[in-house]
């Protein structure tokens, strides 16, 4: 009988208990909120709020952390990390402060490519989550969380310029409106760096965009009061980032960029050639004068160029002679040419470097003395393939190093020659053809040689002799006056 009423006592404590509301912990509902007043990304919601946020109040009161350059892990001197490690997240702790969502932001700066961009807004958010989540004494749900990223925040950069009464802020919030509205932020990062010969984009480059490499947040909290009767869990949206329409704007907008000086022509020569030295009975030092071309177009990856060998060293005395004229055309392949079109990198240095590759024909007319008895004289012509690297070596990239190697095809005739005539004393002091069959029957070029495979090695030094600018840019600019749609206490206005 004991047993039975023991187990009654224990089934009806079991149903008290499960009955009863489950809280993870004891709320103070007295806490004074005061001491969050100096933190503005600390948002707190009343019992009938809806949380919802404007962008710009997210922008003006959204503690940030800013990044290095390419990178995604977080800086431990961060002031914001400290400031919620050390003191803002132990007290919401203490205060027992409910989060009511946590709105995150990571992104970069317009310069390198997009998908590069991406990766980095997306990585940086990331970075934040995982610190909020392991600073927090308490389990924050992806439900409550609203994380975002932006490859490239133009949309924050025009709001930093408008705070900051940016001259140039007009012009840049009118390009955003048009271009990123049709999802083109290729076409408005090459305008972007076209104003002004770039120096508007230099320009951004310096004052903003180290502010653009971040992740901002902002916490939505409130002060939890439990349920009398906790039935069914109580989920609780997370805040809504409401966007305004961008205001009105009426200015006057470039309709001509100007475009950067670029090269027109550089003159070059190939080193490796100074240092010849000829073996097969030369055996001499015999260094190869040689001096080449390059015309750069203003757009484009494609550029032609043309050179001269010229080395004319004569020793009659010892009847050797080394005179060669080689003339080459050839047109080249620049994979990536320093022309913004959203993904290369901005106008910096020379617009024609990094790898190439180039089709190229050349003709000559060689007389090569080896001693008394063998000489050769004639003429060649050829053509092939080539591949190359350019590289600036000055800071404005004037001057420039050129890695090369050609493959190809050489096509020669030619006829030996020797010094007088063997076996007829006659002692002319003269070079004849060297031909033993009656004078009559000689032709000229009575020998042929083909070759295939390389034909020329290079580390060649590059100087930039005359420049130019876009023709557009000596006529007057033209202008245009372009007006957008804008919003005014919710209603549309015609402007």
């Amino acid at each position: 009988m004991k047993t039975k009423v023991t187990y009654k006592i224990l089934a009806l404590l079991l149903m008290m208990i499960l009955s009863a509301p489950a809280y993870a912990y004891v709320p103070f509902l007295d806490a004074d909120t005061s001491f969050y007043n100096k933190y503005p990304y600390i948002y707190f919601v009343g019992e009938k709020d809806s949380a919802a946020l404007s962008e710009d109040y997210f922008f003006d009161h959204a503690g940030y952390v800013i990044f290095p350059v390419g990178k995604t892990k977080l800086p431990l001197n961060s002031p914001l990390l400290k400031e919620l490690s050390g003191t803002v997240l132990p007290q919401m702790n203490r205060d027992s402060l409910q989060l009511n969502g946590v709105i995150l932001r990571g992104a970069a700066s317009p310069e390198g490519s997009w998908k590069y961009n991406k990766y980095l807004g997306q990585a940086r958010t990331k970075s934040l989550v995982n610190f909020l989540k392991s600073q927090s004494a308490f389990p924050i749900s992806d439900s409550l969380m609203s994380a975002k990223s932006e490859a490239e925040d133009y949309r924050l950069l025009c709001r930093q310029m408008m705070l900051k009464g940016d001259p140039d802020y007009s012009l840049v919030a009118i390009l955003c409106d048009k271009y990123l509205g049709i999802g083109r932020q290729d076409i408005l990062k090459r305008k972007l760096m076209q104003i002004r010969g770039g120096r508007l984009w230099r320009r951004l480059l310096k004052e903003y965009f180290p502010g653009l490499r971040a992740a901002r947040l902002m916490l939505t909290v409130k002060k939890f009061e439990p349920a009398p009767v906790a039935q069914q869990p109580v989920v609780i949206a997370p805040p809504v980032m409401v966007e305004k329409a961008a205001p009105a704007i009426l200015d006057t907008v470039y309709e001509d960029y100007r475009i950067p000086r670029r090269e027109l022509l550089s003159v070059k020569t190939n080193l490796l050639f100074y240092g010849v030295y000829m073996p097969f009975g030369y055996d001499r030092y015999c260094p190869i004068p040689n001096v080449a071309i390059e015309y750069y177009p203003m757009h484009g990856h494609f550029t032609l160029g043309a050179s001269l060998d010229f080395p004319w060293w004569v020793n009659y005395k010892r009847h050797k002679f080394f005179e060669v004229r080689n003339y080459q055309v050839e047109g080249r392949y620049y994979f990536k040419t320093n022309e913004s079109n959203g993904t290369n990198e901005t106008y910096k240095g020379p617009a024609f470097k990094g790898f190439y590759v180039q089709a190229y024909g050349h003709v000559g007319v060689f007389e090569i003395g080896l001693n008394v008895d063998r000489g050769y004289k004639g003429e060649g012509f050829g053509g092939g393939f080539g591949a190359g690297y350019v590289m600036p070596i000055s800071k404005k990239g004037h001057w420039r190093l050129e890695f090369a190697a050609q493959f190809g095809y050489l096509y020669v005739k030619h006829d030996p020659f020797q010094f007088e005539y063997r076996g007829i004393e006659l002692h002319d002091g003269l070079y004849y053809y060297d031909w033993v069959r009656p004078a009559s029957e000689f032709k000229k070029r009575q020998y042929r040689y083909t070759y295939f495979g390389p034909t020329r090695v290079g580390v060649t030094l590059t100087y930039d002799l005359l420049y130019r600018t876009n023709k557009k840019t000596k006529k007057k600019l033209s202008f245009k006056r372009v007006s957008f749609r804008s919003y005014e206490k919710g209603r549309r206005v015609k402007k």
